[in-house]
């Protein structure tokens, strides 16, 4: 989302929302995540949603107020951290793996193919994904686009 931040004789100003979402949750700890950005042009105020877990320290909170504060004040913008908190039973990367449902769907997928297939069916629809997923990551990632033009080079060679 762009926000309008001035206008001047030469024209508007304007700053892009993710792009400053992205400087921003390249600079907070793990447990820190930047949910939104807003920004008031009128009072130069740039707003950050950051959620933490619960027991988070309170200097780090500080220390990312200070580091925000300096990195956009550089700018002529002032900063505002609104914090929220998650739950350690809702954050998924303190959750343990078989508290989580798609675990144990998985898991009677599983069984259920491995008394459907047998072990041999098994592994040939592991065969078949991993084959499909190849395909589909030569064919539509640009990694795999540049592969494709590197192996079309060496046999026009």
């Amino acid at each position: 989302m762009l926000f309008l931040w001035t206008t001047t004789k030469h024209g508007k100003i304007w700053i892009d929302g993710e792009a400053v979402k992205q400087i921003i949750s390249k600079r907070l700890p793990k447990d820190f995540y930047c949910q939104d950005v807003s920004f008031i042009g009128e009072k130069n105020l740039l707003n950050i949603y950051i959620t933490l877990s619960e027991n988070s320290a309170l200097e780090e909170k500080t220390a990312l107020e200070r580091k925000f504060t300096d990195i956009f004040g550089k700018a002529g913008m002032a900063v505002q951290i609104e914090w929220g908190y998650i739950a350690p039973e809702d954050n998924p990367a303190s959750t343990p793996v078989w508290r989580l449902p798609l675990f144990w769907a998985g898991a009677a997928s599983a069984l259920t193919a491995l008394v459907h297939l047998g072990f041999k069916g098994i592994l040939w629809s592991v065969f078949a994904a991993v084959v499909g997923y190849g395909i589909a990551w030569v064919l539509l990632t640009e990694d795999g686009q540049k592969q494709i033009s590197a192996l079309m080079r060496q046999f026009r060679r």
